[in-house]
Parts: structure tokens; sequence; C-alpha cells
């Protein structure tokens, strides 16, 4: 009886060893076969981090920058002188202001006055009015010009509708003395009287060395914005197409001093 009740504790045991044994081998048991944490969550198949974020794929401080900055370039030598000449060229006094030094013919003198351009290239000086300054006021605009620097200033032209233009040049009045700059801001065209009104930038030319390379035998043309930016500085092609075959003072043309009274 003894040994049937131990055959039988035998049995039992065996039992349970093989069902645990199976169990650890058995992947279809759920504590075998492994829970979330084996099978990797969300932290292994990776997260936003892992992919890229926003600052990874690229900022827009990475993106901009460095193509702003290479945008700005240095100035060539003829736009810095253009820019030069175009801060201090009122100093000089315009061509045509003879409240500068005497008048002949007995009359009284005048300030210097608008002038309405001549040319039908309205890219350039056409349709504007403009009035003209010179570094070397002897020798403008026979010559010599060795160091001569020559500037047309000028406006959009705006049709005068009201009185203002009622006084002549010969009745300007100025109290600031025979240094200030006089001007008389109205000239004749096509229909009727205009003013100079908003400023259409500088049309600039100084002469240098005629061995200068990449001048016009020493002659530079520069063109500046009314902004004050220079948009053009050395052999100018649209310059150079007028000054070299029709200007009557080797590349000027020069502004006669009697001026003609709207």
């Amino acid at each position: 009886m003894r040994n049937l009740r131990f055959a039988y504790l035998i049995a039992i045991l065996g039992v349970g060893a093989c069902g645990s044994k199976s169990g650890a081998n058995n992947p279809g048991t759920g504590g075998a076969s492994g829970g979330a944490g084996t099978t990797g969550g969300a932290g292994t198949s990776g997260g936003a981090g892992t992919i890229g974020s926003a600052g990874t794929t690229g900022s827009g401080g990475s993106t901009g920058g460095a193509m702003d900055a290479s945008v700005d370039r240095a100035l060539t030598p003829f736009e810095e002188q253009a820019l030069a000449i175009a801060a201090e060229y009122t100093a000089w006094g315009r061509v045509d202001d003879e409240l500068r030094w005497a008048p002949w013919l007995c009359r009284q003198p005048y300030p210097g006055i608008t002038r309405m351009s001549q040319s039908n290239d309205e890219a350039s000086h056409g349709r504007k009015l403009y009035s003209v300054f010179a570094k070397k006021h002897d020798t403008y605009p026979d010559g010599p010009h060795d160091g001569q620097v020559v500037v047309k200033q000028s406006w959009i032209p705006e049709l005068v509708t009201d009185s203002d233009a009622g006084a002549l040049p010969n009745h300007y009045i100025n109290d600031a003395g025979i240094d200030a700059d006089h001007f008389y801001p109205y000239a004749k065209g096509d229909g009727g009287v205009y003013r100079a009104a908003a400023p259409a930038g500088l049309f600039i030319m100084f002469r240098l060395d005629p061995a200068t390379p990449d001048t016009d035998e020493g002659w530079v043309y520069a063109t500046v914005s009314a902004a004050g930016q220079v948009t053009a500085a050395g052999r100018v092609a649209s310059c150079m197409g007028c000054h070299e075959t029709s200007a009557t003072h080797e590349r000027l043309y020069g502004v006669p001093l009697s001026p003609s009274i709207p």
C-alpha cells in the first residue's frame, strides 16, 4: 500500500515537471512569449526625435543667412568715386548760375535754371528736367578736361497748373548770399510750363588719365538713382553711344549760359 502511494506521488511530480518544462519552451504561452518590452515599444521603433525634428531637417536660419550675405559685394573704384561725387557736387555750383559771377550786356544776373531734356530716350535723359553742375567752372565746357567732373541733376517734370511760375528768373531773390544755390525750377515744354518735381537721379561724367583701363579715353560715366544707389559706372554703352558721336566739347555737350525764360 505504501509503495502504491509513493508511485502515485512520483507520477504527480512528473506531470508537474513536464508541464513547467513545456511552458518554458512553448512560444504559445503568455509568459514565455514575452511582453511588449520584448517585441519593442515605441522607444525601440523610433520616436519623433529619431526620425528627425524640424531642427534636423533645416531651420529658416540654416537656409537663409549665407545666401542673403552673398548678394552684397564690394563697390568698384568707379562706383566709389560716383558716390563721393554725389555727396559733394552741389557745393560746386550750377554752371549757369550767374549770381556767382558778373554777367554782361548790362542785365541782372540769372540763377541756374532747369532745362527740358532734348533726348527721346526715356530710359535715360528723355522726358526729364535737368540742371548741370561742374567741378571746374573755368574750364567748362571747352576744356582742358583733366580732373573735370560734370553732374546732370534731373527731375520728373510736373505740369504747372497754378500761378507758381509767375516770377521770371531775373526777379529771383535769395537772402542766403552769393554762396547760396540759386535755382529757378521751371521750364517750357510741350503743353506748357513744367516744374522740377520728384528727383529722377544723377548722370555723372568724370575725367581720369586717358590711359586708365575701362574708360572712354579717360572719361567715366555713372548713374546714381534718386535713392542714392549707383546703377552703372564705367564704360556705359547707353552714354557713350551719344557722347562719343555728337557731343561738341570732347564728350561734353555744354549748357548755354544765356537762359531761355519760360
